[in-house]
């Protein structure tokens, strides 16, 4: 029950509302069920028309509960209904935040998909399955308790026959649900699959229609689908027999207490303390009714309760997952004067070796190339400087501070990344290059889109800074990235860390960005990962890596004529 423990916990500072429900259900509960014992005096007073006048104060007394049931029905489902927004409210940002503040590794380690299922489908069930606990479950138990003391005032032998006949629906609800909950699991598992399945298609359909894998991606997606069918038809299938179950038992019950109801009439006041009139059975009957419904109601929420469940347990697997470490003191000496990488090593898969015994010292100011053949570690080696990732052995230090020891939003800070995947918002121009600067002036964005080649394609869009763009709103992906590298710009920040920024750019382009970041890195630390190797001849330093290690250092010209790995790799580029 640990999981209903901490949904409580979102319950703090709503209990006022917890309260003011509870108040509305107990005056719409006793409102509804006097009904009943109103209607059947008045039935009893039919015959003394002439003589007094109960039977219309009787009347009265009905319009009045009604009255009073159905405005304190609508305070309740009002104060319900809020008190689950704000609920869902909370545990939406709690997730959303969470997802900030977990590591990387948490992140690559789940499919997307999936996250975004729990963030959505799972909250969505833990919804209904609030609103179902409230307006059922909590409203019908109210019903029970408040029916079963009017029962026993009215008529006790009757009362005991709807009690000792009641726990029978309850027990087989509890039976079904027993057997349906392990359907209900593997339902919210499968919806994750097929959640983290479909965003990986719609955000690679280019890739699935040219390689014409329509055909198998549906199959894929078939198969997938046809469990979560058969998991979910399963699940309902079971579930369902407690509507009808419950329902059989209920309507015995009622057939049993009008049965004993009419041989309580007819004896008349022979039984002590039992005796029944004609208004009497008839409000009874009722009672015995509207006792019954609640439990029907309770049963046929169970299959939302459950789902609701065990996607709570799906939730508190985000939300109880440890928060990346991030404290530790602050840079004090900005900007840094130099990073050393000493003895780093690392690894994703703990058997298989990546980074191995890495070492380089690098100066305020050193523009430094990291390049080498896929897989080689260079992309890893900027993760783990953005402490994305932290090193199995060795360390990163910072002015001779060990990067573990330093506050990651500090330590992050002092870095901006261009990376080869570009990143645009629905937004527009202007709010996506001063994304996480929103106090740049415009003179800024203007001489960053300069610097960067970016201002005469934007100046061409039909609003320019005001064109409300997005990652699918037309921009081919040299377009995006020079957003994306005039973002950077825009920060002007200490080091800068450059992946892959042009590959997708045509060569005169790159050439004229390259020439603007030579001006913007002038007297700054710079980090650039290239496969074009042209790109990084000017660098101070190149570090070519070979299997997780430094296979060489120079410069461009030092490196070419040692004749080695990195000559191999230069001149490949420019064989035919």
């Amino acid at each position: 029950m640990k999981e209903v423990k901490k949904l409580l916990r979102y319950f703090k500072g709503q209990y006022h509302l917890l309260i003011l429900s509870t108040i509305c259900s107990i005056i719409f509960v006793v409102g509804t069920l006097l009904i009943p014992f109103f209607t059947g005096k008045a039935i009893d007073e039919i015959p003394n028309l002439t003589t007094n006048n109960y039977f219309i104060t009787y009347i009265y007394c009905l319009i009045i509960c009604v009255a009073i049931s159905v405005l304190f029905e609508y305070l309740f489902e009002s104060t319900v209904s809020i008190f689950t927004e704000r609920v869902m409210k909370k545990m939406k940002d709690d997730i959303y935040q969470k997802i900030n503040n977990v590591s990387i590794k948490f992140i690559d380690d789940h499919a997307h998909g999936d996250l975004l299922s729990r963030a959505t489908n799972d909250v969505d069930n833990v919804y209904n399955a609030i609103l179902s606990s409230f307006k059922q479950l909590f409203d019908g138990i109210i019903t029970i308790i408040i029916s079963i003391v009017i029962m026993f005032y009215m008529n006790y032998i009757l009362a005991l026959v709807v009690v000792v006949l009641t726990p029978f629906a309850l027990l087989m609800s509890y039976l079904v649900a027993k057997n349906s909950n392990k359907y209900f699991k593997k339902q919210g598992i499968l919806n994750g699959q097929i959640g983290s399945l479909s965003v990986e298609n719609i955000s690679n359909i280019e890739v699935i229609k040219s390689f014409n894998y329509g055909e198998d991606a549906f199959l894929k997606f078939n198969k997938i689908n046809q469990d979560l069918y058969l998991a979910g038809q399963k699940a309902q299938f079971i579930s369902t027999f407690t509507n009808p179950t419950t329902r059989l038992i209920n309507n015995s019950t009622y057939a049993i207490v009008g049965l004993v109801g009419v041989i309580l009439v007819a004896n008349g006041g022979n039984i002590q303390g039992a005796s029944l009139t004609i208004g009497g059975i008839s409000a009874f009957l009722q009672y015995a009714n509207r006792f019954a419904k609640p439990l029907n109601e309770i049963s046929s929420c169970v299959n939302e309760l459950q789902l609701g469940y065990v996607s709570l347990k799906r939730i508190n697997e985000i939300t109880n997952t440890p928060d990346a470490i991030n404290d530790g003191k602050l840079i004090t000496k900005k900007p840094v004067k130099e990073i050393d990488f000493s003895h780093v090593y690392f690894s994703y898969v703990p058997k298989q070796k990546l980074i191995e015994d890495f070492n380089f010292k690098i100066k305020k100011g050193q523009k430094i190339a990291l390049v080498g053949p896929t897989g080689c570690g260079k992309t890893t080696m900027v993760n783990l400087l953005m402490r994305f990732y932290d090193p199995t052995k060795g360390e990163f230090l910072f002015d001779k501070v060990n990067s573990l020891d330093i506050e990651k939003a500090d330590l992050r800070s002092n870095f901006k990344m261009v990376l080869q995947e570009t990143w645009v918002f629905k937004g527009t121009v202007y709010e996506n290059i001063t994304y996480g600067n929103s106090k740049a002036i415009k003179e800024d964005v203007i001489n960053a889109c300069k610097e960067a080649n970016s201002y005469d394609f934007i100046m061409r869009l039909p609003k320019g800074f005001d064109t409300i763009i997005s990652d699918n709103s037309g921009l081919s992906m040299g377009e995006k990235q020079l957003i994306n590298i005039t973002r950077v710009m825009l920060y002007k920040p200490d080091i800068v860390i450059l992946d892959e920024m042009t590959s997708n750019i045509d060569t005169r382009s790159e050439i004229k960005i390259l020439d603007g970041f030579m001006r913007l890195m002038n007297g700054r630390t710079s980090f650039v990962i290239a496969h074009r190797l042209s790109t990084i001849v000017n660098s101070d330093e190149i570090i070519v890596m070979r299997d997780g290690h430094i296979d060489d250092v120079g410069t461009h010209k030092e490196l070419l004529e040692r004749k080695g790995f990195y000559s191999e790799l230069y001149n490949s580029q420019f064989e035919q």
